[in-house]
């Protein structure tokens, strides 16, 4: 696991964390608002943890111009490998 991996899966923990003191600060009875903001760090932070460095890299996809490379590329592989099959 490289120095950055770790980087964004201590951001998680530390999401996680922070999402569920907000989530418990709730009261019983008052507005959701903090318990829904608590619940998407928390969500979040879990997320981070789980996927470490490639959440980033899949926003930095999604918002480039090249969004559908990754599924071009796996087609063209998949062509290759059928035809070297045949």
């Amino acid at each position: 696991m490289t120095h950055r991996d770790m980087l964004w899966r201590g951001i998680g923990v530390a999401l996680l964390a922070a999402g569920s003191v907000v989530a418990s600060l709730e009261r019983i009875g008052e507005s959701s608002l903090p318990g829904l903001v608590g619940f998407g760090f928390a969500l979040l932070g879990f997320v981070l943890i789980v996927q470490g460095k490639r959440v980033p890299a899949a926003f930095r996809v999604e918002r480039s111009r090249h969004k559908r490379l990754p599924q071009t590329l796996h087609a063209r592989r998949g062509r290759r490998t059928a035809q070297r099959h045949d």
